[in-house]
């Protein structure tokens, strides 16, 4: 099954390519049996930890119940920001994998060989952006396996009332529940579009993970072919995270406003009253599924009944978001091509 799953990928991602062997060699050499040990020993005790963090911040550090009459939400809300702050780390992690690359190369005097080998320096990059992945590989996993069980959650929820619970989320949608339309389209037309929307957004949900590690990734790469110094080097690395960081910040805490969540008890009296305009919040809730959160909320139908019903084509965010993805890898890809190019260029490094 695994040597399926290599196949699909491309050469260079390949752990038989020799570029890839090599690093991924170098990098078992670096670590001990039992750093290894320690290692695996604390991804378990995140893996315990940060539910923990979910559900103190869900009960408000337990001075109150979770606000639901449903267990399956619970299960979301409290899983919702441990995850959060996983897809943070994992962010970070990436830029911070891969900024580094020529530093370490040099290092270890193999650059100059590369750089006048054919298209040497454009499959180190590669490998090394790819090898993020590797590296990343526990925390992907646990982040699609809490997609996947919030995907089951999210398709018990549609066999609820009858069968009939996408039709009520549809309810008064634009364009999707007008009340213009007649019941017989809105069974035959509305209804099987809304089905299919909401598994692009779901879909969608599923690959962010993998094209937002894609895609800081190659921005670290671009950044250090940029610094020519390790001071650089370092400014450099330290302004990806802030800035990483801000952004995020500010994708969740735009996305709670436009749907008028109150995560922490702390934003109650900043978010009371936000009305935002119904374009500002159109694009609010996109940016806080599509930075925020990278798109948890799309697993989860009463936040998307909200997105539906508050905003005019609020059906259509899940779309919007899986062409964000898709841009997404396809920036990344152009990202490392422009920092091979750059890296392999006469007169730099």
């Amino acid at each position: 099954m695994l040597r399926r799953l290599y196949a699909q990928l491309p050469a260079f991602a390949r752990p038989d390519h020799p570029i890839m062997r090599y690093l991924l060699l170098r990098e078992g050499r670096r670590v001990s049996r039992g750093s290894v040990v320690l290692r695996g020993l604390g991804i378990a005790f995140v893996v315990a930890l940060l539910p923990l963090g979910g559900w103190l911040i869900a009960t408000r550090f337990g001075a109150q119940p979770i606000e639901t009459n449903n267990r399956f939400d619970a299960v979301y809300q409290t899983l919702y920001w441990a995850l959060v702050a996983l897809q943070i780390l994992m962010r970070v992690s990436a830029m911070n994998a891969t900024i580094g690359v020529i530093a370490a190369e040099e290092r270890q005097q193999t650059w100059d060989t590369l750089k006048i080998t054919t298209e040497g320096a454009l499959l180190t990059l590669k490998a090394r952006w790819a090898a993020a992945f590797y590296r990343l590989l526990p925390v992907l996993i646990i982040l699609i396996l809490a997609r996947a069980l919030f995907v089951l959650i999210a398709l018990y929820d549609l066999t609820t009332f009858q069968g009939k619970y996408i039709d009520i989320l549809l309810s008064g949608t634009v364009p999707l529940g007008e009340p213009h339309l007649s019941k017989d389209l809105a069974e035959s037309v509305g209804v099987t579009a809304g089905v299919i929307i909401a598994a692009l957004g779901m879909t969608a949900a599923l690959v962010a993970p993998f094209t937002a590690l894609a895609l800081d990734a190659s921005l670290g790469l671009l950044i250090g072919t940029l610094a020519r110094t390790r001071f650089a080097s370092l400014l450099g690395q330290l302004g990806l995270v802030l800035g990483r960081l801000l952004l995020t910040a500010w994708a969740l805490w735009v996305g709670a406003a436009a749907l008028s969540l109150n995560p922490f008890g702390a934003l109650n009296v900043a978010l009371a009253g936000t009305a935002p305009s119904p374009l500002a919040g159109w694009l609010g809730a996109f940016f806080g599924v599509a930075e925020g959160d990278l798109g948890l909320t799309m697993l989860h139908f009463p936040y998307v009944g909200r997105m539906w019903v508050d905003y005019d084509y609020g059906v259509f965010i899940g779309v919007a978001f899986l062409g964000y993805v898709l841009l997404q890898a396809a920036l990344a890809n152009w990202l490392v091509g422009l920092a091979a190019r750059r890296a392999a260029s006469p007169g730099r490094f």
